[in-house]
This record gives structure tokens, sequence and C-alpha cells, in this order.
């Protein structure tokens, strides 16, 4: 793909963010009206989407090829979670912002930005494959990523079934199946579910919009912090997943979709979580805030200067 059709691609994401921000500052949406559209989008427009990738498409890969990815997006987790906890030892982070500053570099943003840029780049396919990244995110966020926060980064806590089980990783579990077993999905339903999957783009995006409008510009913009953490989870992680994995993974489109996901900004379940675990959530928002912002810009640049894109 160009690269100038990829800055097309994102500066269209922009616009969809724009939209939601200059929406909620006129006091057409606002936290509360996210939080439904955020489960909508979650519940219903995502597994929609995850659906769409394979009853639409037939995946071109063996069963076998996709299960070894799945393993990579473990590894890249793990790369990530290593990286996180570097993070919090850099200058200048505070103790009460330890567990934070890990959660930050840590987990992505991959279902409101990761599928749409993968959705863009590689196809509807793809987002199967992206989809799959479910897995390990929902496991290492509520296992790795809720002991930071109670512990503040001293221990990594049990594992709740009923925490990691959500919408998005059953659909693609079920997607899994269909696969495997060329299921058969009547052509009204397919239809149905195709309709669904084409508002997850600009909902998200506007989703994302309005939740960077309840963040002060000038409070986010001023601390030093979120620049340096926002630098890590968007160019750094990307660049060492790629120079880690790039050797193992010898299919493009796959080494594509896992720096595609590597390089998102960071996940806005953080922010919630600290509220949630009664932790310092500053930090957390602002790096959100600046990594959405620049990540137009700086998705491309990986794209063009790590995969050739």
């Amino acid at each position: 793909m160009d690269i100038y059709i990829l800055i097309e691609k994102m500066a269209t994401l922009v616009i969809f963010m724009i939209v939601g921000y200059i929406i909620a500052k006129i006091g057409i949406t606002d936290s509360l009206s996210n939080k439904y559209y955020s489960n909508l989008v979650i519940n219903v427009l995502l597994v929609a989407t995850i659906l769409n990738s394979v009853i639409n498409v037939t995946p071109s890969l063996p069963a076998k090829e996709i299960l070894k990815f799945l393993g990579f997006l473990f590894v890249m987790f793990i790369i990530l979670m290593l990286l996180g906890i570097l993070s919090s030892h850099l200058p200048g982070i505070k103790s009460k912002d330890k567990a934070s500053a890990t959660l930050v570099v840590t987990f992505v943003n991959n279902a409101f930005v990761g599928f749409p840029v993968v959705e863009s780049v590689f196809g509807t396919e793809a987002v199967f494959y992206a989809s799959l990244s479910n897995i390990p995110f929902n496991i290492f966020l509520y296992t790795f990523g809720v002991s930071r926060l109670v512990s503040n980064g001293k221990r990594i806590g049990k594992i709740r079934v009923k925490d990691i089980i959500n919408a998005p990783l059953v659909t693609t579990l079920i997607a899994i199946i269909i696969f495997l077993l060329h299921v058969k999905i009547p052509e009204f339903l397919q239809a149905t579910i195709h309709d669904f999957s084409a508002a997850t783009v600009p909902m998200s995006m506007i989703i994302i919009g309005t939740s960077l409008a309840d963040i002060p510009i000038k409070h986010a913009f001023g601390d030093w912090r979120a620049y340096v953490l926002s630098f890590i989870r968007l160019i750094i992680a990307p660049i060492i997943c790629w120079l880690l994995l790039k050797n193992f993974i010898s299919n493009s489109m796959l080494l594509g979709i896992l720096v595609a996901l590597a390089a998102c900004p960071t996940a806005m379940i953080i922010t919630v979580l600290c509220v949630q675990y009664e932790k310092d959530e500053s930090l957390a928002s602002k790096t959100i805030f600046l990594s959405t912002l620049f990540s137009s810009i700086t998705i491309p640049f990986v794209f063009r200067f790590l995969l050739h894109i």
C-alpha cells in the first residue's frame, strides 16, 4: 500500500475522532453516554466485525499457522509487559504512578484503533487474525494488569475467569470454530452482520474523541512523562517487537498485523481500571490522550520504515 493511502486512511480516523471531540464539547455526548456507546461497540458492533471477518472472507491461512500466530501474540504482550515494567522505573515516575506507567505501555487499544487500522491496510480477513489478540489481552489485563494496580507492581494475581471473559473474546473463539468447521451462515444474516460491522470504525473513533474531550488539553500537554510514555508506546514498542519477531514470522501480513497492534495508542480501559482500584488516573489519562493524538502520525511512520508499506 502506498504510504499516502495509509495517511489518508489514518486522516479519516482522525476526522471521526475530531467529530467525537466536537460533539462532546457542544453537549451532544458526554462521559455517561460514552459509557453506553462503548458497551454498544464492544458487545454488538465489534462482535459483528469479528464475525464478518470470517463469514464473508475465507481465511487463506491453515489452522496451524493461525495457532502459531496466536502464540506470537502472547509473546508480543510479554515483550510489552517487560517494556512496561522498565518504563515504570524511569526518572520522574513517582511511586504512586508506577503501576499506571506500566499499564499504559503494556496494553494497546487493539479494538478501537488496531482493528480499524488492520482492516484499512490488510483487508477484512486480517481483522480475524488481529481479533486473536483479544485472548492474550484479556488474560494479561486481568491478571498482570490488575495485580500491578492492587499491589503497585509487587506481584501477579490469580486469574479470575469471570473477569477475562467478554463478548469480543467469546466471539473470537466462535470465529475460530466457524473457520475450522467451515460453518455456512445464511446470506441475510451475513448482510446484517456486515451492516453492523460497518459502523464499528466511526463509532469507535467518535468514542475516543468524546473521551478525550474530558481531559483538559493544557493539562495533558504539560506533563513531559506522558510524552515519554507515549513515545515508548508508539515508537519503541513496535520497533522492539519487530526486531525480536521478524525472523520468526515469515508471513508479511501477519508480521504487519502484529506490528500494527504494537504501534497502537494506550487502551482507554487503563483509566477505568485506575479509577476502579483507587489509583491516580491522571498520568494514564494524559498518556491515552497524547498517544491517541500522535498515533495518526506515528502509525504511518512505523508502517513506512519497518514494513516498507
